[in-house]
């Protein structure tokens, strides 16, 4: 990844910690991402009380935080319904905002980008699989591989 492909990306991380350049409404077009201004921007979070909080305090992200010592003390950051969430889909922003912390925006970017995850995993599911399973269906087209000639090399392989 070359410094340019990271400043562009850097605007794809949510103030939470969300990574907009994973989420199929932003990769769709229906959605502008959670840093933009427009009708199309953060479509499925318009009640996100986190984005006013950095945009307020002068913080990139919730990581820049310096009024709370943890993400786990805002209650801007944790509302219940998003606690629900995150328990049914397995995802854990505060893990995301304790990896920019120690990390770094750019490290924290290529393991997103190389998971191709929106929110930071904390466990496999079902639907982290799938995802995984996409993910690797996705990497293998792009490389201009069809199914049928990956299947050539796994009979090949035995």
């Amino acid at each position: 990844m070359t410094d340019k492909e990271i400043n562009k990306d850097e605007n794809l991380i949510g103030h939470c910690g969300i990574y907009c350049g994973a989420c199929p409404s932003f990769t769709s077009g229906k959605c502008d991402g959670c840093r933009g201004n427009s009708a199309k921007a953060a479509i499925m979070y318009k009640q996100c009380k986190v984005k006013p909080c950095c945009v307020e305090n002068g913080f990139f992200t919730c990581a820049d935080c310096t009024i709370y010592a943890s993400t786990k003390e805002c209650k801007k950051y944790n509302p219940l319904l998003l606690k629900i969430a995150s328990w049914i889909e397995s995802s854990d922003r505060s893990k995301a905002i304790d990896m920019i912390k120690t990390k770094g925006i750019t490290e924290f970017l290529v393991f997103m980008k190389d998971k191709n995850w929106v929110v930071f995993k904390t466990k496999d599911t079902f639907f982290n699989k799938l995802s995984t399973i996409t993910y690797f269906h996705e990497r293998r087209k792009r490389r201009g591989k069809a199914d049928n000639e990956i299947k050539v090399e796994k009979d090949e392989q035995q």
